[in-house]
């Protein structure tokens, strides 16, 4: 087994145990700051929201069928953690009219950076002088256990919002069916919701 190898079997059990010593923190950080989490992620859908206006009143743009809520492979390694939100028509990312704002999702990813830090000192016990590429096989490989704490607010945060569907476009200008969704941008993307009946 060489370095490379042995060094992503370490990871596979440092990462957990890491991430377990985090994630009580995050989640009272969240509770406690979750009115301004929540504001600074309408905010952001608005916009959004208001692009796609513009755009289908200048019949650049058809009824919404994808909301998508992205991570963003950059975000991680420029250290900005952003979810870009994007309302697409039905061509998805075929839709050139692009209707787009980003979230900072700062408070979810607060601890991310001490945690890859910890992560790097346990691994530099058994791996001395650790490269800036293997740090970034760190932060590639624990930035899903974010993601997914990233998902889980969205899913709590929308169940609580769409029964009122205030932040949603007008109900004309959405499609009967509509999917929202989280994912890496340009990736796989895991269903949060969907809207309405879908036309058989």
């Amino acid at each position: 087994m060489d370095r490379k190898e042995e060094f992503m079997t370490a990871m596979e059990y440092i990462l957990p145990e890491q991430f377990s010593k985090s994630s009580r923190s995050i989640t009272l950080h969240c509770e406690k700051h979750s009115k301004e989490i929540v504001h600074t992620f309408l905010e952001a859908f608005k916009t959004a929201v208001e692009q796609t206006t513009i755009l289908q009143d200048q019949k650049k743009k058809g009824k919404v069928r994808y909301i998508l809520f992205s991570h963003l492979y950059s975000s991680i390694f420029l250290q900005r953690y952003l979810i870009r939100i994007d309302l697409m028509d039905h061509a998805f990312y075929s839709d050139s009219s692009q209707a787009v704002s980003y979230w900072d999702a700062r408070d979810i990813y607060q601890l991310f950076e001490e945690d890859v830090e910890a992560i790097r000192e346990e691994l530099g016990k058994n791996f001395p002088r650790i490269r800036e590429y293997e740090a970034d096989f760190i932060r590639y490989a624990y930035a899903p256990y974010y993601h997914g704490v990233t998902k889980a607010f969205l899913q709590a945060m929308l169940e609580e919002a769409l029964p009122e569907l205030n932040f949603l476009p007008h109900q004309d200008r959405l499609e009967s069916f509509v999917s929202i969704l989280f994912g890496e941008y340009m990736g796989e993307a895991d269903v949060l919701f969907q809207l309405g009946e879908e036309q058989i």
